[in-house]
Order: C-alpha cells, then sequence, then structure tokens
C-alpha cells in the first residue's frame, strides 16, 4: 500500500518567534531558513504582513529554494499584497490568509458571521489570482460552531484556496474532540478533496503533538508545526515529537510517512537552542 505524504509546515521564522522571547538577526533567518530546506520541510512561514517584515520577509523567499514559502496575512487586501510583495521573490511563494471563526473572536474583531464569509472569500479569490498556494486559517476553530466551520471551508474553497487550517489558536481541544471535529469538516464539507487540510495546535495544556496526531488519524494531512515547539507561552506543537510518533509507530500510522530528513532533526533543534541562547 502506498502511504500519504503528512506535510510538514514551519512556522519557527513567524509564530516561533511571536511573543516567545527568542530573536534573530536576518543573518540567522537566513541561516536557519537553509537548515529548514535541509530538514527537507515541506513549507516554510517566514513572517507576517506588516509593513516593517517586508524587507526580511522578501530576503528570506529569496534565499529558499525547494518548500513553498508562505507569509502570514490578515483579510486585508493591504496585508494580502505586503505578503505577495515580499513571497513572490520565492521560487514557490504562497499566503496563508486567517479569519476568526468562533463567537469569541468574531465578537473582538468586531465582525459578523456573513462579513467572515464574504471577507475572507474576497481574500482567498485575489491572492490566488497571484500565487499558487493559498492557505485559509481558522483562527479559533476548536471554539467554533461546526456547522458555520463547513460554511465558511466550503466558501474559501469555491474562492480557490488550496489548503485550510483548523486552529486550536487558545489551546482549547483535547484530542478525542479535535480528531472528530477534523473528520466532520472534511467529511461536510464539500469538494473537500480539493485542498490539502491542516492542523495549527497551540500548547498550553500539552495536548498540542496529540491533537496533531488524532487530526492525522482522521484524515489531516499537513501539521503545522516549529522546531523546539517555540511560540508565545507554553508554545506550538513541536516538530520533532511529531514526526518520531509517525515514525516509530508505524503500526497506529501505517498508511502515511513524512519527507523528512530525520538526521537533520537534532541539529536544527540544537541550531535554535544556540540562537535563543539557552
Amino acid at each position: 500500500m502506498q502511504r500519504e505524504t503528512v506535510k510538514i509546515y514551519d512556522t519557527t521564522l513567524r509564530d516561533g518567534l511571536r511573543n516567545s522571547g527568542i530573536t534573530m538577526t536576518l543573518g540567522q533567518k537566513l541561516a536557519f531558513a537553509g537548515q529548514l530546506e535541509a530538514l527537507n520541510v515541506d513549507a516554510i512561514e517566514i513572517g507576517y504582513g506588516g509593513p516593517s517584515q517586508i524587507e526580511t520577509m522578501t530576503q528570506l523567499a529569496q534565499a529558499v529554494a525547494k518548500p513553498v514559502v508562505y507569509g502570514l496575512s490578515r483579510v486585508n487586501i493591504k496585508d494580502v499584497d505586503r505578503v505577495l510583495e515580499s513571497v513572490g521573490h520565492a521560487k514557490k511563494p504562497g499566503v496563508n490568509i486567517f479569519h476568526p471563526v468562533s463567537e469569541d473572536f468574531l465578537h473582538r474583531a468586531k465582525r459578523t458571521r456573513q462579513q467572515a464569509l464574504d471577507n475572507t472569500a474576497k481574500a482567498i479569490a485575489y491572492a490566488r489570482q497571484h500565487v499558487g498556494h493559498v492557505v485559509f486559517a481558522t483562527q479559533d476553530a476548536s471554539r467554533a460552531d461546526p456547522a458555520f466551520l463547513v460554511e465558511i471551508c466550503d466558501a474559501v474553497i469555491a474562492a480557490g484556496a488550496t489548503a485550510i487550517s483548523i486552529a486550536d489558536s487558545v489551546s482549547y481541544a483535547v484530542p478525542e474532540q479535535f480528531g472528530k471535529l477534523c473528520e466532520f469538516i472534511r467529511g461536510s464539507t464539500k469538494e473537500s478533496d480539493k485542498v490539502t487540510w491542516s492542523v495549527h495546535c497551540h500548547n498550553e495544556i500539552g495536548l498540542a503533538v496529540a491533537n496533531s496526531l488524532a487530526a492525522v488519524t482522521n484524515g489531516i494531512r499537513q501539521v503545522e508545526c516549529t522546531i523546539n515547539g517555540a511560540g508565545e507561552g507554553a508554545g506550538n506543537t513541536p516538530l520533532r515529537p511529531v514526526v518520531a510518533a509517525l515514525q516509530k509507530r508505524e503500526d497506529v500510522f501505517s498508511s502515511v510517512t513524512t519527507t523528512i530528513n530525520q538526521g537533520q532533526l537534532v541539529v536544527t533543534g540544537r541550531m535554535l537552542t544556540e540562537i535563543a541562547g539557552h
């Protein structure tokens, strides 16, 4: 039986640096991006579409050869344009566009469900006109109404999204429920086979790896993570244990594999530790 690939989307250079206490010079970011490429990750997220990051993101995009290079953006078209300006220098450019989907986060953003649907579909369609890789990230999906999640997933697929990320943004999910949520969304969304389904989990209650693996068991084929679990608070899903679990427990994950160069895992982790200074 041919095994499906679980893509590894590394966001150390974006979410891993956000409020984590880790800072990098441009030279360190370029060297680290090169190491991620040696690790053979499938995608690298290099920054956020704010005005101050364009120059750094441009240089990172130019330096990466094989992985898809993503920048993160709000649905604001100006943000999308800034990301496009920088990642457009990559061989494989992509845009990751996020929007709140839970009632709590929609209220904070002062958006209605209809505004979320309209603004997200517009931004996705706009980005898709310029690049071949467009992710829609469902912010706070684990606390959202599943029916609304399906509705917005239908809308972004119709608009041209190539991947959809189910995010446990506030570290709320537990594995059994999160796995079922992933299965429900994939099974209920029209034309769900047109996109790569991804997860982005945070680790405040220590379940980011378990939730990501539960998602893989339920058909998710991309995991967003960081080296050493770097990130705000208790961090993001750490890359190494996800890859190790998929490799070591082939009896459980017999239908999937990754393309990660496992000989580079320790080197990559040590490199980030040295940069962080601890």
